[in-house]
């Protein structure tokens, strides 16, 4: 009997309930009751820290997937995945590295639409983060100059866009640590000659015409970036934009911010203190044009030059680029339109600089 009762109990496992329409089947015995609902919180904060860190999450998760699409073979899907970006920018100011590590070599993509959808986003993370740009310049600029001597035309074409913004949220970074190399990449993007060499000048047509010369419509842009550049380097700051009042600052003494430090690196230059001078000219050099400043700048001499304060960028400006500048927006003005326009309006700007340096 107690054998049979077993085999019965066992056999029950294994047996299939039949379940009637209108009837729950039973609940086993270990089941437990999960359908009370808290109705009150004893921590007042802790549903916003709960949001705030799930976003947060959420970000850091999704920013991670969209930057290694930027990579994509699609141009379609990198112009998208960098419109997404720019409508989700983080808060989290430690975030915007990776964006920039990603975003920066698309300067050179071969889609003009990538390119378009890149410059508002630079633009975007500039104004979300201020001195974002001065940061990271380094490899942004060099991209720019890569860009502006790009073997294809588009690429040169829309150069000058990411040169925009730089003047726009890095003004100061910008012309104190790349003027004469950004100078020398429009030299070479507008095809001009820093020589009045026909040996130049004949190089710089067959270059030209064999890798294809701006378009009109890219060079009124490209001598519009010209001229706000030429303005924002060789001319001192408004006073109508801001700038910190260290009078109004609390201090130990209200007279300390009469001796603070300028924010330029050589801040002794004008008192010739820890500053190399460029060496001046033979004595033959000078019988052989006895016009020349003996300390004037020569081409030799501008990759040793620093451009930290605005004396030297005009310097430059007088002894390098303002005659074969002058020559080749002559030369533009001379084809009439907006072209001729645009380059009567940076003339202008190298003529106030002339008549404020006389």
């Amino acid at each position: 009997m107690g054998s049979k009762r077993k085999k019965a109990e066992k056999q029950k496992d294994f047996v299939k309930p039949k379940l009637r329409v209108g009837k729950t089947a039973a609940k086993p015995d270990n089941h437990t009751d999960t359908s009370f609902i808290a109705k009150s919180i004893s921590i007042p904060n802790q549903t916003i820290n709960k949001k705030t860190s799930n976003t947060e999450k959420k970000h850091e998760v999704d920013l991670t997937h969209h930057l290694s699409l930027t990579k994509h073979h699609s141009d379609i899907t990198r112009k998208e995945v960098l419109n997404y970006i720019e409508q989700h920018l983080p808060s989290n100011p430690s975030l915007y590295k990776d964006i920039l590590t990603s975003i920066v070599p698309l300067i050179i993509d071969q889609s003009q639409n990538v390119r378009n959808a890149l410059t508002s986003l630079l633009s975007a993370c500039a104004t979300q983060q201020i001195g974002l740009l001065d940061l990271h310049i380094r490899s942004i600029i060099l991209f720019i100059h890569l860009a502006m001597s790009h073997i294809k035309p588009d690429i040169r074409n829309s150069s000058t866009k990411f040169l925009s913004v730089l003047i726009d949220h890095a003004t100061e970074s910008l012309v104190r640590s790349y003027f004469i190399k950004t100078l020398k990449s429009y030299f070479t993007l507008l095809s001009w000659t820093l020589t009045n060499d026909k040996k130049a000048v004949s190089l710089a047509i067959t270059t030209s015409s064999s890798i294809g010369g701006p378009s009109k419509k890219a060079r009124i842009h490209h001598l519009s970036i010209l001229k706000a550049f030429l303005s924002a380097a060789l001319f001192p700051i408004s006073s109508n934009e801001r700038k910190l009042d260290y009078s109004e600052v609390k201090m130990i003494h209200p007279e300390s911010y009469k001796y603070l430090l300028a924010s330029s690196t050589q801040p002794f230059a004008s008192l010739k203190l820890f500053v190399q001078e460029v060496p001046k000219q033979k004595n033959t050099d000078i019988q052989q044009d006895s016009k020349k400043d003996d300390n004037a700048f020569s081409l030799n001499d501008l990759d040793t030059v620093s451009t930290e304060d605005i004396d030297t960028r005009r310097k430059v400006m007088l002894d390098v680029f303002m005659a074969p500048m002058l020559r080749n927006l002559k030369n533009l003005i001379k084809e009439g339109g907006e072209v001729g326009r645009e380059a009567h309006s940076c003339m202008k700007v190298l003529e106030q600089l002339q008549s404020e340096t006389k």
